[in-house]
């Protein structure tokens, strides 16, 4: 959501921009790139002002460019602008146009940067991870079905995402009137009177338009790292959150979900001593590494594998593979929706990095 007021979208603002670094020579001081973050802002935002905090003292900060760096130092980051104005909105763009948009600006960037440093396609680019707030994360798992279903054009983003983390993100909508009030100096005759974003529609409660997108999404879902935050506090004016816990929550096995101190609006915007940013960064990091995943019982040994054998003793149900340290696992387990009465056994590192865990049942 943006900062109280109709937004103006041209060039500036429209597109796919990759952030510059905080200091001159960076590349040179940690390497180049791995990883690709790519933040999508919500309705009424923009690529920059969505996630900038303004403090009273008149220092702005934006976090993806002024923080997150520093933090996640072998990320490359990006923010997509797209026409997110809540009234006056003449543009017919609706999800989908705007997904396939991203997808299709982000691909060339990473074939451009492949280009850079191969001189070729060769399939070396970095993983990707991408970051919405509100209307937004809609956005991504738009895109992310297409990528899924169009194999040869976007199989790339498809494969190398690993991770999602929402902001507010309206998985089961809100009302119009909701949405409408956030924006300050928008009286009740002008918003009955002028044209209306085509997304008002798309974010009604439970509209046929989310849950086609939820229901698409959710058997790709799986395959990616969610971490889901959700606002605390109410919306000045409106005397109630924007986006309830139970919209803004998948219920989905794997997904963490976050309690983020902040309404609508400031709950993704960071100054540089904003606590809540430890939170944040820490949140993408996590996701970078994708799912925890389950494989079927198999012993590991000397790095390989076989197929379980009877030898008189109790077998492992499953095993847990993660790059977590032991103390890390519950977490793991519990994201994994295993049942509460299988119990872990002892972990062992493998001499690839990351350990393997057996899962008995109790």
């Amino acid at each position: 959501m943006g900062s109280g007021r109709i937004r103006k979208y041209t060039s500036q603002n429209l597109g796919l921009f990759v952030l510059p670094p905080p200091e001159p020579n960076w590349e040179k001081s940690h390497g180049r790139s791995n990883l690709d973050i790519v933040a999508v802002h919500g309705l009424n935002g923009d690529a920059t002002h969505s996630w900038t905090d303004e403090s009273p003292s008149g220092a702005s900060t934006m976090w993806l460019r002024d923080l997150l760096p520093y933090k996640l130092p072998n990320a490359r980051v990006m923010t997509f602008g797209y026409n997110a104005s809540v009234i006056g909105n003449t543009s017919v763009a609706g999800v989908r146009e705007n997904a396939r948009r991203l997808l299709s600006l982000l691909r060339d960037k990473r074939e451009e940067e492949e280009d850079d440093i191969t001189g070729s396609h060769t399939g070396s680019r970095g993983s990707i991870v991408f970051v919405g707030h509100s209307l937004g994360g809609i956005v991504i798992k738009q895109a992310l079905r297409i990528a899924n279903n169009e194999s040869g054009s976007f199989s790339d983003i498809a494969e190398s995402t690993t991770g999602i983390v929402f902001f507010g993100t309206p998985h089961r909508g809100a009302d119009a009137a909701t949405w409408a009030s956030l924006v300050a100096g928008i009286t009740t005759t002008a918003f009955g009177r002028s044209p209306k974003s085509v997304f008002l529609r798309t974010l009604k409660p439970n509209s046929r338009d989310l849950m086609d997108i939820s229901e698409d999404f959710r058997p790709i879902s799986t395959k990616y790292a969610i971490a889901s935050f959700v606002e605390t506090d109410v919306f000045s004016g409106l005397r109630r959150v924007v986006v309830e816990r139970y919209s803004a929550v998948m219920e989905l096995a794997h997904e963490e979900a976050v309690i983020i101190a902040g309404n609508h609006s400031t709950m993704c915007k960071f100054s540089r001593d904003d606590p809540r940013f430890d939170t944040v960064w820490k949140a993408i990091k996590r996701v970078s590494h994708g799912p925890f995943q389950i494989e079927k019982p198999r012993f590991v040994e000397g790095g390989t594998a076989r197929e379980p054998q009877g030898q008189g003793r109790r077998l492992p149900e499953q095993y847990l593979y993660t790059d977590q340290s032991p103390a890390g696992l519950l977490v793991g387990v519990a994201a994994s929706n295993l049942r509460t009465e299988w119990s872990l056994g002892r972990a062992a590192q493998q001499p690839s990095g990351g350990f393997v865990v057996p899962i008995f049942e109790a």
